[in-house]
């Protein structure tokens, strides 16, 4: 991470450039960056957050950049510490994730005194998430998944059932792609439909409901010709923390064209 001097400028912001990966060619593989951004603080005993949060901008020339909006002050737990010792450490803000597909560096603006770091995130394949649920071992997660509604008018539930990691200090999410096979041509496609979170009362749990017609949206080049061809048409992703717990339920409309996929992320180094 470094400070840049970029044609676009804010007062009383400094601007950072975050670092970009190349990609191989044809990589199924792709790189997520979470911009963290935090200030070097003196605390005690109790977890602290930096208040704050992010707005995304866009240029004239369709180039994004992302601002950090905070007074600089921090939030904390109020546990009553043994003691008055304090240390000094980076207390980090609500971080946020942007893809890695672009070859020019994110710029990032945040006030004097905060710093913007970076992680990378590599990830998994995707791998297809079952509608049918078939499990022959109880585990923690099994169990909680009699709390969760077993159907739901005009979609079809799909379960994950995450494997426990151990003895791992690498943080990992989990990414959700609700995916529809269609017919397209020469151009680029992409599902419409939002992913919305609902709660289980009293449980403290949540599952996944895509929303969607099915319709999908394109690019308008001219085609050198009228081929066309069958692929499976991806749309918006839900991120979320990887916890073997609890399952993983989603609700895609009930048509024999629509599926869900996922992939793991894992963190690199913060820098």
């Amino acid at each position: 991470m470094s400070n840049v001097a970029p044609a676009q400028t804010l007062d009383g912001y400094q601007a950072h450039a975050l670092s970009v990966t190349a990609l191989k060619q044809g990589s199924d593989s792709p790189v997520k960056i979470e911009i963290v951004p935090g200030k070097i603080m003196e605390v005690d005993c109790n977890h602290h957050s930096l208040i704050g949060e992010f707005a995304e901008k866009v240029l004239s020339d369709g180039n994004q950049y992302y601002v950090f909006e905070s007074n600089g002050q921090a939030i904390s737990t109020l546990m009553a510490c043994p003691d008055n010792t304090r240390r000094k450490e980076f207390v980090r803000g609500q971080s946020i994730f942007i893809d890695n597909n672009s070859a020019v560096p994110p710029v990032v603006f945040a006030s004097e005194g905060i710093e913007i770091k970076q992680r990378n995130w590599s990830s998994s394949k995707p791998y297809p998430i079952e509608k049918e649920v078939n499990h022959t071992i109880e585990t923690e997660a099994t169990k909680a998944l009699e709390a969760y509604p077993e159907s739901l008018e005009g979609y079809d539930r799909y379960v994950l059932f995450l494997p426990e990691i151990k003895n791992s200090v690498k943080e990992r999410k989990v990414e959700i792609i609700p995916g529809v096979t269609t017919e397209v041509d020469c151009n680029m496609h992409g599902l419409l439909g939002t992913f919305v979170e609902k709660n289980i009362e009293g449980w403290g749990y949540s599952y996944l409901v895509f929303e969607s017609d099915g319709g999908v949206r394109s690019t308008m080049m001219a085609c050198p010709d009228n081929t066309r061809r069958t692929e499976l048409v991806t749309g918006a992703t839900h991120l979320m923390d990887y916890n073997s717990r609890l399952p993983v339920v989603v609700f895609i409309p009930e048509k024999d064209n629509f599926s869900v996929q996922y992939r793991v992320w894992e963190a690199g180094d913060l820098k």
